[in-house]
């Protein structure tokens, strides 16, 4: 079972809310980083919005089968505008 830890923050002006410090580090959002809020109706859930490069990074052993991809798809999308 999760734990689950309870934060209440204030929301000032303009909508913005500060994320706890704790919150921050635990998910890598720094200054800059974008975050998806997904409204479910009775909730809103926040959830760190990770790029290619994080992603990238996790799976740094396959890094030339995904460059491999990556190379392959830009060939096709090539072949492809080009007819």
């Amino acid at each position: 079972m999760v734990e689950l830890t309870e934060y209440i923050v204030k929301v000032h002006r303009k909508g913005i809310i500060v994320l706890p410090s704790e919150l921050r580090k635990k998910y890598g959002i720094k200054e800059g980083s974008e975050v998806l809020l997904i409204d479910e109706g009775e909730q809103v859930i926040l959830l760190p919005r990770q790029g290619l490069e994080d992603l990238y990074g996790a799976a740094r052993k396959y890094g030339p089968i995904i460059d491999k991809m990556i190379k392959e798809l830009a060939e096709e999308r090539e072949l492809e505008a080009r007819s």
